[in-house]
């Protein structure tokens, strides 16, 4: 019993507010001890959520449009006609390919035939790219459409980030399953839970250095010079970074304090059922025939 309110105790001494009193106590601090960084972070999270980039004017833009159009054809007739020539020669390839993979005269040519289709898709393609490369140096990175085509990439490579954790926590809920130990599913939910945020955060993490490799190779393709273009990639980097780290923090801000309140609930109850089992019964004993103890009348009264 003593243990029990001990617990209880020990638990309710955890006070949920002076906790976040303090968190914010040092949040402060670290605004005062780090004004450049905790501004870096502010201008990164106003950037990623307010930047909208600079607008170009209606022939620009027109011919920004007219120029992707373009390039879409290019990928609708000439590319596809490519693919299928290539996925053809391909298939003829392997089809005259012999055992342990001897090919013989007929079998080269269909090789030299397959690796010519396979450049005529190579050409496509890089004429597909120059089409884009110039339509997106008319209007430069710092446009609308450099900050939208920023965004694409940036929220592609969360989705894939979130893709990946949510793929190998199934693979380890899958080895926890057939681990062979015997536990609750309340402690195997909890395993999964914590392993997720693991996952999650390796891929956010991956995801992130991803999508910075993509803010260079566009910033390369909207022809941006050297200074701003780097000047450009920096923002970027301090948004990104600013956005992935602040749900990160969320997300783990969130899991310690729902987790502190589910210590203090399952505290109190342990407790409560600790003092229902050692409450002593109260037997009460009565005639079970239905008369009455000490005042029941005789046959001879």
């Amino acid at each position: 019993m003593a243990s029990g309110n001990d617990a209880v105790k020990k638990v309710d001494d955890i006070d949920l507010g002076a906790i976040a009193q303090s968190a914010g106590t040092a949040a402060v601090n670290v605004a005062k001890n780090r004004p450049v960084t905790v501004s870096l972070w502010v201008v990164g999270l106003l950037l990623a959520a307010f930047a909208n980039g600079f607008s170009v004017d209606e022939a620009t833009q027109e011919s920004y449009t007219a120029t992707l159009k373009h390039a879409q054809e290019v990928s609708g007739t000439e590319l596809n006609k490519a693919y299928r020539n290539m996925k053809a020669a391909e298939d003829r390839y392997y089809n005259l390919k012999g055992w342990f993979w001897s090919c013989d005269d007929r079998c080269m040519k269909a090789y030299d035939k397959y690796t010519m289709a396979k450049a005529d898709v190579d050409r496509v393609m890089a004429k597909r790219e120059r089409i884009i490369t110039d339509a997106r140096r008319e209007v430069g990175i710092w446009s609308v459409f450099g900050i939208k085509d920023i965004r694409a990439s940036f929220w592609t490579a969360w989705q894939s980030g979130k893709d990946f954790a949510a793929r190998y926590t199934m693979m380890d809920a899958m080895f926890m399953m057939f681990a062979g130990k015997e536990e609750t599913m309340v402690s195997m939910m909890i395993k999964i839970f914590f392993q997720y945020l693991v996952n999650l955060t390796m891929g956010l993490i991956g995801a992130f250095f991803f999508f910075m490799y993509n803010v260079y190779t566009l910033v390369v393709s909207y022809g941006e010079p050297m200074m701003s273009g780097l000047a450009f990639f920096l923002l970027v980097l301090v948004a990104a970074m600013a956005t992935v780290g602040t749900y990160l923090f969320a997300i783990y801000g969130t899991v310690a304090g729902g987790g502190l309140f589910l210590m203090k609930q399952a505290a109190k109850n342990a407790a409560l059922e600790g003092e229902r089992k050692q409450r002593p019964r109260h037997v009460q004993y009565g005639n079970h025939g239905g008369g009455r103890v000490g005042g029941q009348r005789s046959h001879f009264d």
